[in-house]
């Protein structure tokens, strides 16, 4: 396979919460008020939006199934999120939630790859071992796997997990800029 910096993607999944904004420790980002973008996150996004054909959001909130807030609350926050991005240039191409519970077990939950498998149905031009997800937890990575993807890890390496993603993916990254960069530099 070639290497991750020499190819051009074919699709870019990453996830919200800990990626594209802050995550809020035990709690949801419920309203936008909430909603706080991490910092270089539209200059990574625009660098990263020039390495592949698709840029799509996948992430779980369970906020919803636990009742905390509607689906309606959820694509407002993503409403406002988009027209930030978009101002930007570095909007997404489509959004995929798992809105339900952990112990629901559903498809579209991450770790299972539902949400990947709706992105490939609606562009069937995406190639899975083209294709990357980028995340910040042990979910994330085990999605990538489960869904053929390139998995990328940023982030804290967490004691609890980061044995485990370092099992799964040799791509580690502090932020998102940091793996923008790397597409972007040439490597020796």
């Amino acid at each position: 396979m070639e290497d991750l910096e020499m190819m051009t993607l074919s699709a870019l999944f990453l996830d919200r919460d800990g990626v594209v904004n802050e995550q809020i420790v035990d709690g949801y980002v419920m309203r936008w008020e909430d909603f706080v973008f991490k910092e270089d996150v539209f200059e990574a996004l625009r660098l990263l939006r020039g390495k592949c054909d698709r840029m799509l959001l996948v992430t779980n909130q369970q906020c919803v199934g636990k009742g905390l807030c509607t689906m309606e609350d959820i694509e407002l926050i993503h409403a406002r999120m988009q027209a930030e991005l978009c101002e930007h240039g570095c909007a997404f191409d489509r959004i995929y939630c798992c809105p339900h519970l952990a112990a629901e077990n559903c498809f579209c939950r991450k770790p299972r790859p539902g949400m990947a498998m709706r992105a490939f149905a609606d562009y069937p031009d995406i190639v899975p071992a083209r294709s990357v997800m980028v995340g910040d937890s042990l979910s994330d990575m085990r999605f990538a796997q489960n869904a053929g993807l390139i998995p990328v890890h940023v982030g804290a390496k967490r004691e609890v997990e980061f044995d485990a993603i370092q099992k799964i993916t040799p791509y580690h990254f502090e932020t998102l800029l940091d793996f923008a960069r790397f597409l972007h530099t040439p490597q020796l």
